[in-house]
Formats: structure tokens, C-alpha cells, sequence
């Protein structure tokens, strides 16, 4: 298996991105903004920033339910998809072109989110950290901070090289490897529907609660929540998911 090039996600997540994933998270979103509302505890108006947005999904329901809402994201193709959504939603969202490594200027925010696993493609473990330093930058006192990533701990505990399953109508075979120490696994991963097969590859970093917590800690929060799901539970080995909050003094 092959090694990508180091900054491969600016190119990843286009139109085969939205192929595979688009259809089924659409209809997950509404369900995802209720959880989130509840875990935090959020009622409109508040000012919340998505950190990336990717097409849009996260962004457009919460401006569609009252918050004032920003998007960024490094994709321009995303982008451009998210504010014909907006457009058609009849919402309002800020959208901007932008690295999420990099703290935006204007007014800070409420709250602060990065979702689906956003967190954890750069080459540096030091890129991470950039990404959590600049949520802390752009936050009010008191704002927080919700990190929401696969659980690192689950996945090299029962870890797959091969593994086998379907999106809709669409068929994903992925080969992995995973450097343990390293907390690195590049995927090979391909995609075939009923007019083309392709394959790319991508690399995660894994990150279990305690390493989140670790690095939110360092990074400028004064206290950080986790956990292993949106029900309000702590996080387990056998979590799916490791969410963490982290409180801006």
C-alpha cells in the first residue's frame, strides 16, 4: 500500500466524497443537531462557528433553527456546494475559504464545532494541536469547544486490515495498516458504484478521550468533558465515538 502525498486531504474531499457519504448523512443531520443541542444545552441565539463544514450540512440546520452560524473550510468544491444548499434552504450562513489550522478575524464565538471526525489528517501530530490553539483563540470566555472524533482506542484495539461494507448502492473496500506507536493508520480505500470504481488513499491520526483531553488542556481549555457518545455517558474502550467539550476560562 502505498503512502500519500502528505497533504492529500486538499484534494480528497470533492465530488467522490459526497458520492459516498452525502445521501446518508443528509438524512442523519436533523437527529445529530437535536443531540448536539441537548449535549450542550444550546438554545438560539448563539454565535457558533463550523470548523470544517465541509458541504455544509451541520451549518445550514443550525441556521435553520435561529443560531448565527459560519462555516470554513479549505474545499473550495465544498463550499461551493454548501452555499447553493444555503441559498436553497432560504438560510443565512457566512461561509469562508480557510484552513482550519488558522484563527479567523472578527468577533469570537459561543461555540465551536468539528465534527464527523475532522481532526486528525495533517502529517504532524504539532498540526493537530495548531487546530485546537485556534478554536481557544476564537472563543468568548466561557465558549466551548466540541471535538467529535472515531474512538483511537477501539479501532488499534480491534484492529482490521480488510474490511468490507456498503454505503447505499455503493460498495467500499478498504486495507488498512496501522502504526501503533505512531497512532497512524494509512487506508487504502475503494469505491465501486454501478459506473466507476476508484481508489484513493488517506491517513488518521487515532486519538483516545485521555489524548484529547491532553492536548484541549495544553492548547488553552480550562476544563474538558468527554464523552463516549451524545447521551451524556462517559467514554468506555468500546465506544464508537469520543467526544470532547472543552471550556474556554
Amino acid at each position: 500500500m502505498g503512502e500519500p502525498d502528505s497533504e492529500w486531504w486538499r484534494g480528497w474531499f470533492g465530488p467522490g466524497y459526497l458520492e459516498l457519504y452525502d445521501e446518508t448523512l443528509r438524512e442523519r443531520t436533523p437527529r445529530e443537531i437535536d443531540q448536539l443541542e441537548r449535549l450542550l444545552q444550546l438554545r438560539p441565539p448563539r454565535r457558533i462557528l463550523d470548523l470544517p463544514c465541509g458541504q455544509g450540512r451541520h451549518a445550514i440546520e443550525l441556521a435553520r433553527r435561529g443560531y448565527d452560524v459560519t462555516g470554513v473550510d479549505l474545499s473550495p468544491y465544498l463550499l461551493e456546494v454548501a452555499k447553493a444548499r444555503a441559498t436553497e434552504a432560504d438560510v443565512r450562513v457566512r461561509w469562508l475559504l480557510g484552513d482550519m489550522r488558522d484563527a479567523i478575524k472578527g468577533d469570537p464565538f459561543d461555540i465551536i464545532v468539528n465534527l464527523f471526525t475532522s481532526f486528525g489528517y495533517f502529517a504532524e501530530e504539532a498540526d493537530d494541536r495548531l487546530v485546537v490553539r485556534a478554536a481557544a483563540s476564537m472563543l468568548k470566555p466561557d465558549g466551548r469547544f466540541l471535538l467529535e472524533v472515531i474512538n483511537g482506542e477501539r479501532l488499534m484495539a480491534s484492529f482490521q486490515e480488510r474490511e468490507w461494507f456498503t454505503v447505499g448502492q455503493i460498495a467500499v473496500m478498504e486495507r488498512r495498516s496501522l502504526d501503533a506507536a505512531a497512532r497512524r493508520m494509512v487506508v487504502e480505500r475503494t469505491v465501486t458504484s454501478s459506473n466507476r470504481s476508484e481508489v484513493n488513499v488517506h491517513v488518521l491520526r487515532l486519538y483516545s478521550g485521555r489524548e484529547l483531553r491532553e492536548i484541549l488542556t495544553a492548547e488553552g481549555f480550562e476544563r474538558v468533558e468527554l464523552y463516549g457518545d451524545w447521551n451524556s455517558e462517559p467514554p468506555t474502550s468500546e465506544s464508537l465515538r469520543v467526544l470532547a467539550v472543552g471550556f474556554k476560562a
